[in-house]
């Protein structure tokens, strides 16, 4: 018999109030939790980082301490977890990044963050407060501010909790395989002055900006953060030395990854992230069907998708329970615990593994010149198509809060400007876990372009939803560092990496591969011109074709046997 529901493994609480109240209450920097006290930390280097102290109650100190670091306003996030940790017994403290809120020195993107964070670690677990163990935790540019501050080694940092961590940096962030995010305009703006500030910048107007390089004339305050993304894009030696790739062998800390299947920022670091360390021992891995933000405080619905209620997990718990276990020392259960607890996001509910590995048997589907998707012999062939850079494909949703994207991609399969093949309707259930890879034979008529892949599910209900996807910016294909022109007209083999997945398709679903050439406005346009994008300001149209056949264009799924 076939289960297309796992249960909810031991220790993942549903939360008990809808999480997006709290969500909503971050992004408009709800302040009315009360810190104790505020202090200037002291760095190496003499500067001061400005950070909030939140105690327990005198009856619990000296307390274990979590340290949070933010560019995004200690008085933020920190505010909306403070009262959790000081009922637990914790101690809360949360720092301003470098040059940010109302920490001295120059804020550089992600340059500081190592040594500052080892320096905090150190000083609040000398603190008399304190019992000198010491934990740090942090989402997004926090996440990656525990492994900066990780790969320092601070003698008391006892365990980390990393929310969709960055660090496989320009594989992902802040450009994927040489695409280069647009959403970086956004976040460079909410950062050109001391506080988050996005009131005064023109989305909308950002967006239709060319070059994009000019977008940096729209941003109110400082922009050397936007001129830094744009002067570093390429896998360089200031993107080289941040990554750990020959770090990962160093770091035994316990550590707790935590991401969401729908994150589009950060989904390939968490897991880049995991599967480095070198032991498996203390290392956990949780994920569920959520989003960037939705990985801190998880909802049930995601995309225009509502999964199981118990998808609604109360992460303030489960962070706890881990700091508790490592920080304090309880006897909780946590060590019982599955290492990996992952959302089947098809089959909509948990599953439980001793490790996070890829599925067993790989499915190789060719799609065919009639918009088929097989798994057995094709005729040769090739399908072309058209793609402006001024009317690229898209999807809508709110680009002025929130970036979460729909995740039914069926319009985009109407255009003329995607390749959409799909698959018979499965006999069996299908599950793919892992990473996905779509070898490309594929041809076009410049000098460079970009390729986009979108594999979905699409359900007899007719939507298309989206379960993994991925990009390649063609003159990088190569080497990130040492971008080359493509030849015009000339048949080029790519390997376009799809993002991990576990996703169970239900028998009468069918896969669906989307192939197209911009995924806007989250990610800048390729003008089909070879060179600096952020100084491109003259798109042409390109004529793009994808060859099929017998070793040509190739889907290659990890899948597992459906129990």
């Amino acid at each position: 018999m076939t289960t297309l529901r796992a249960p909810s493994p031991v220790g993942l609480p549903v939360a008990s109030s809808p999480p997006r109240a709290t969500v909503d209450a971050y992004l408009e920097r709800d302040t009315t939790v009360a810190h104790t006290l505020e202090v200037g930390v002291p760095m190496r280097d003499g500067a001061r980082l400005a950070a909030d102290v939140h105690l327990p109650t005198v009856a619990h100190r000296p307390a274990p301490a979590v340290v949070l670091g933010t560019p995004y306003d200690k008085s933020g996030p920190g505010s909306l977890e403070a009262g959790v940790y000081q009922a637990a017994g914790f101690a809360l403290v949360v720092y301003d990044c470098r040059g940010r809120g109302k920490s001295e020195g120059r804020f550089r993107m992600f340059a500081h963050d190592a040594q500052d964070g080892h320096d905090v670690v150190e000083w609040v677990a000398a603190q008399p407060w304190c019992t000198g163990a010491v934990g740090v935790t942090g989402l997004s540019y926090g996440g990656w501010v525990t492994w900066a501050t990780a790969s320092q080694h601070p003698p008391h940092l006892r365990a980390m909790v990393s929310t969709s961590a960055a660090g496989r940096w320009m594989q992902e962030v802040p450009a994927t395989w040489g695409c280069f995010q647009l959403y970086n305009a956004g976040w460079s703006a909410s950062l050109s002055g001391r506080l988050m500030d996005t009131g005064r910048f023109d989305v909308r107007e950002a967006l239709r900006t060319l070059p994009i390089a000019d977008i940096g004339r729209l941003i109110d305050g400082e922009t050397s953060l936007w001129r830094d993304m744009l002067d570093h894009d390429t896998l360089d030696a200031f993107w080289q030395d941040l990554r750990l790739d020959d770090r990962y062998a160093e770091l035994d800390v316990p550590v707790l990854h935590v991401t969401g299947w729908h994150d589009r920022e950060d989904l390939q670091g968490a897991f880049h992230h995991y599967e480095h360390m070198a032991s498996r021992e203390a290392q956990w891995l949780l994920v569920g069907p959520w989003s960037h933000v939705g990985s801190r405080w998880p909802a049930r619905e995601t995309g225009g998708v509502t999964y199981d209620a118990s998808a609604a997990v109360d992460m303030h718990a489960v962070h706890l329970r881990f700091f508790e276990r490592f920080l304090r020392g309880d006897v909780n259960g946590w060590d019982d615990e599955p290492r990996v607890r992952l959302f089947d996001t098809g089959a909509d509910g948990w599953t439980g593994a001793t490790a996070w590995t890829p599925g067993p048997i790989e499915r190789v589907l060719l799609p065919t010149g009639d918009g088929g998707l097989d798994d057995g012999p094709v005729d040769d062939g090739e399908r072309s198509y058209r793609y402006d850079p001024l009317d690229p494909p898209t999807l809508d949703f709110d680009v002025e809060r929130l970036w979460e994207p729909p995740l039914d991609v069926g319009p985009l399969a109407e255009r003329d400007d995607v390749l959409s093949f799909d698959s018979a309707r499965l006999a069996a259930p299908l599950t793919v876990q892992g990473w996905s890879f779509l070898d490309l034979l594929a041809t076009t008529d410049g000098d460079d372009t970009d390729w986009f892949v979108v594999l979905s599910d699409l359900g007899e209900d007719g939507r298309s939803l989206r379960v993994a996807g991925g990009c390649l910016r063609a003159s990088h294909s190569g080497s990130l560092s040492n971008p080359q022109p493509v030849p015009a007209g000339v048949a080029v083999r790519y390997r376009v990496e799809l993002t991990p997945a576990l996703h169970t398709f239900r028998t009468g679903h069918r896969l669906r591969l989307l192939i197209t050439s911009a995924d806007f406005p989250w990610f800048a346009r390729n003008l089909n011109r070879f060179g600096p994008i952020g100084a491109q300001a003259d798109p042409r149209v390109a004529l793009n074709t994808v060859h099929l056949g017998a070793g040509a264009t190739r889907l290659r799924l990890s899948t597992k046997e459906t129990s």
